[in-house]
């Protein structure tokens, strides 16, 4: 009798140590997936100025005249231009939202930036003129190949 209560108890023993394996294997597993993973980033973190969309820039001009924007959208009439009486080049576009709201912008020195690329772009905005004065100009690709 007492040997089958020792077999019996061995037995009990052994069926609790199951669940305690099964919830260690799978919290390894859920682990070790998740370690897998590629961290999402911020288009343009990096790119310094107030975050705001071109909308909130137009409806109040006044309160970003002279401010460091960070501002995205879509590239649109992109155009390489010399200044008067100097060889120097620039690049100016539009950036426009989705709405069809747009700024204009102009930034030194010839860049590889194409109709419909979405960019962000960071500078100072300028009221008088809508422009942004870009100093920095980061594309963002939108899906990988």
């Amino acid at each position: 009798m007492i040997k089958k209560i020792i077999k019996t108890d061995a037995k009990v023993k052994e069926r609790h140590n199951l669940p305690l394996c099964t919830l260690v294997l799978v919290f390894l597993v859920i682990l070790i997936t998740d370690c897998a993973k590629k961290e999402n980033e911020i288009p343009a973190a990096l790119i310094p100025g107030i975050r705001a969309p071109i909308t909130k820039i137009l409806i109040s001009p006044l309160a970003f005249d002279g401010a460091i924007v960070a501002v995205e959208g879509i590239a649109h009439d992109v155009k390489q231009e010399k200044s008067d009486g100097k060889d120097k080049t620039s690049t100016i576009f539009k950036l426009s939202d989705l709405r069809g709201n747009y700024i204009n912008v102009s930034t030194p020195g010839k860049r590889e930036i194409f109709e419909y690329d979405y960019l962000v772009v960071g500078g100072i905005y300028r009221r008088a003129e809508n422009l942004i004065e870009a100093q920095q100009i980061e594309i963002v690709i939108l899906e990988e190949k």
